[in-house]
């Protein structure tokens, strides 16, 4: 007996090129899904070399043996398909649900928000069409008409100015000192190396500190090459270090520096692999800082920072705020993890597009789409 293996997308596929390979009398043995390759199959296929004419023997013909076989695949293969659509139709049904449920409960806000006050309306608008939830704009006003005297909330100004108060006093303050070595992570494109380089700046040049670099990103073309260009311009040490030993080493070379800055690679949040492998690079003593990017929605920068959780990151740094329309979702945002906000960036100069970021200077940048 002669056998091949055939890896195939369709049943179609398979027996087109059996037919091809085998000839039309050859019988198909085995068929099953491949783990490795989704959506593919493994399909075993053989002919007799010594095959008799059809019908010779007992038992029914060889031909109606392949008709019964391609006939048991065929059955198999609608099963699966029907699963598989049985397993979407729940999925999207779920979605459609969740996405139903949004719908009414921005309809029951809406409702609750227009049984206030015009200038309460008013501030309510403001505060959704800024980016802040309605959930969360309800909740702001909720607080104010229950917590301010009406004389002190009788104005679209007072009121705005009182909302801007609990925004500020709802975020966490820095108050933890800074650690002496720094890595910054965050997913894919946020502005890690950038935002390094004006950090640097901050240190050695208003800070008057001695500041070591150390990059671990060997994975991006050239992400090396662009920081050893900046350590060059402001005359600081760069380290490469692309696994633990070479990390280790790094921070030994620069024991005698006041702050050592580290570069990581992007890293997709959904690859819990690649998290847990840039984890087992940076030690337990350095401080992670996650950078989040306010420009991708609410649901994304949540997702992101509860999956760069496992890196234990005490500060978040907001970069490219100069390129968001509505800065709102940062109230959501920063409200759920709790975390402070020890820098804004607000462009691609370096050194100079960064600045300290207080609760103040947030909520002004929520609200009024400045920091000062």
């Amino acid at each position: 007996m002669q056998s091949k293996r055939y890896e195939v997308a369709t049943m179609q596929e398979a027996m087109a090129r059996i037919k091809k390979d085998l000839g039309p009398d050859a019988i198909i043995l085995s068929t099953k899904k491949l783990t490795g390759r989704p959506g593919f199959l493994e399909v075993v296929a053989a002919r007799d070399k010594t095959e008799k004419p059809l019908g010779d023997g007992p038992g029914v013909p060889r031909g109606e043996e392949r008709q019964e076989e391609w006939v048991t695949c065929l059955r198999q293969e609608f099963k699966d398909l029907r699963s598989h659509i049985d397993r979407l139709t729940q999925t999207f049904s779920l979605q459609k649900d969740l996405t139903d449920l949004k719908e009414t409960m921005n309809v029951l806000f809406d409702s609750a928000a227009a049984q206030n006050a015009p200038h309460l309306r008013d501030i309510y608008r403001t505060l959704i069409s800024n980016g802040i939830s309605r959930h969360k704009s309800i909740q702001l006003l909720e607080t104010i008409k229950k917590d301010v005297p009406r004389e002190e909330r009788d104005t679209y100004e007072k009121g705005i100015g009182i909302i801007e108060r609990l925004i500020a006093r709802s975020f966490p303050k820095d108050h933890r000192k800074e650690r002496r070595i720094m890595a910054l992570i965050g997913p894919t494109g946020v502005g890690k190396t950038t935002t390094l380089a004006k950090l640097a700046a901050h240190y050695s040049l208003d800070k008057k500190k001695k500041v070591g670099l150390i990059t671990t990103d060997t994975f991006r073309i050239a992400a090396a090459e662009q920081l050893k260009i900046y350590a060059k311009i402001m005359d600081l040490p760069i380290q490469v270090a692309s696994e633990k030993a070479a990390f280790l080493d790094s921070m030994a070379t620069f024991a005698e520096k006041d702050v050592i800055l580290v570069d990581t690679p992007g890293r997709n949040h959904n690859d819990s692999v690649s998290l847990n492998a840039l984890k087992s690079i940076l030690d337990p003593a350095v401080e992670t800082v996650l950078l989040l990017n306010p420009v991708a929605n609410r649901e994304y920068l949540l997702e992101a920072a509860d999956r760069f959780g496992l890196f234990g990151y005490d500060r978040i740094i907001l970069t490219k705020v100069d390129e968001c329309r509505s800065l709102g979702c940062l109230y959501d945002v920063i409200h759920d993890l709790g975390k402070p906000v020890s820098f804004v960036t607000t462009g691609q100069n370096v050194p100079r597009d960064i600045e300290p970021a207080s609760p103040e200077r947030l909520a002004k940048l929520i609200l009024q789409q400045r920091l000062n």
